[in-house]
């Protein structure tokens, strides 16, 4: 029988210039594909990644090397079909993320099939060519990640991670891919939703309650895609605890430097991408110093289709928790979206099952649980 897809690298070197160019369409595809299995697991795509966001991702391999395997359905007849391939040719896809300044023996994984190809071999062909990649650059550990739609019920049914915070379905076809692959489940995300705007008198109680706790040694300030060059480094700081400071659970995690330059070129490339970044940070007046920050990223241009935002860094200083900064930063960029972009109907965000402070920020402020993604890892033998 004759193979129904093909497979199809892409890389930082070979990346199409524009979705236009004529490589476009394995981009459009990929993007596709990340829609149609959000939509057949939550009945929205709030959380998929616009093509223009996936060509920002590949066309750079700085501070992150983004690769791809593409699944195409090959046509019925090679030797006499006149029809170009089109995105909706494109059945499944491996991404990977290669992290360049640390963490540089690991590759992230993200692995899909639509929905409607599903158990035609082409998860395993994506699978056992995304390790292929991960050998070739001389690397060794495989994270990897699956769509919860449902957090299951303790029970025979449910597997928890290695932390023991969040549960996963044992018969969920994720599940079963990793674990039949060696994957061991390592922590549980969970996703969450926040339909904007949210009750301005909320907003105010707490930033008031807030505001009770840090007295007047701490002062919020916000910027809308404007922010100062001389917060660079305050901000550079701060992100590079993000990866040790954060729950991990059993991922294997160094700490990631990020410097005023890596924090100039992050906005930057939101801004390539058609995005802008609203960010609310706590400034420790005694020192001057930003110890704690925030940050919503929004279409630059309002999109009816997609009017979502979503949240990207929040964490505050270890030497000043205890103070409610976090959501005092929170509050105030809530404040802010909902002056500055009124058209954001909802923000998205993932948090570590076992974060419960973080947790709890959100759910006060309205956040509702919408499912999660399992951190999946495997170290690969030399």
């Amino acid at each position: 029988m004759a193979p129904t897809f093909r497979l199809v690298p892409l890389t930082p070197d070979d990346a199409p210039a524009s979705l236009d160019a004529p490589a476009g369409w394995l981009v459009q595809g990929v993007a596709g594909v990340d829609r149609a299995v959000q939509l057949a697991s939550r009945g929205h795509a709030d959380a998929a990644d616009p093509a223009s966001q996936r060509l920002g991702q590949l066309r750079h391999a700085d501070y992150l090397r983004t690769s791809a395997v593409v699944a195409v359905r090959a046509p019925a007849d090679d030797a006499t079909s006149p029809t170009s391939p089109t995105p909706d040719d494109v059945v499944g896809y491996a991404w990977l993320r290669a992290p360049q300044a640390s963490n540089t023996d690991s590759v992230e994984v993200e692995l899909a099939v639509h929905p409607d190809h599903r158990r035609r071999g082409i998860g395993a062909a994506l699978w056992d060519a995304a390790v292929d990649v991960v050998r070739g650059q001389g690397r060794h550990l495989v994270q990897a990640w699956s769509d919860v739609a449902v957090e299951p019920p303790e029970g025979p049914g449910a597997l928890a991670p290695s932390t023991g915070s969040g549960r996963i379905p044992v018969d969920d076809d994720g599940t079963r891919f990793a674990l039949a692959r060696g994957l061991a489940c390592e922590q549980m995300e969970r996703v969450s939703r926040l339909e904007l705007p949210v009750d301005p008198s909320l907003l105010r109680r707490f930033a008031e309650a807030a505001g009770e706790h840090a007295d007047d040694a701490y002062l919020v300030r916000t910027w809308y895609g404007d922010v100062p060059e001389d917060a660079f480094a305050d901000l550079a700081a701060l992100e590079s605890r993000m990866m040790t400071d954060a729950p991990s659970g059993g991922l294997e995690l160094e700490e990631d430097p990020w410097d005023a330059e890596r924090v100039r070129t992050w906005l930057a490339r939101f801004e390539e991408r058609g995005q802008t970044v609203l960010l609310s940070a706590a400034h420790h007046v005694p020192t001057g110093r930003i110890v704690g920050y925030t940050a919503v990223v929004v279409p630059t241009e309002p999109d009816d289709a997609r009017p979502v935002a979503s949240q990207d860094t929040t964490i505050v200083d270890p030497e000043h928790r205890g103070h409610r900064l976090g959501m005092a930063v929170k509050v105030a960029n809530l404040q802010a979206l909902a002056e500055r972009r009124p058209d954001v109907r909802r923000i998205v965000t993932w948090n570590a099952e076992e974060n419960g402070p973080m947790l709890a920020i959100n759910v006060a402020l309205g956040f509702r649980p919408d499912g999660g993604f399992a951190a999946w890892q495997l170290r690969l033998p030399d």
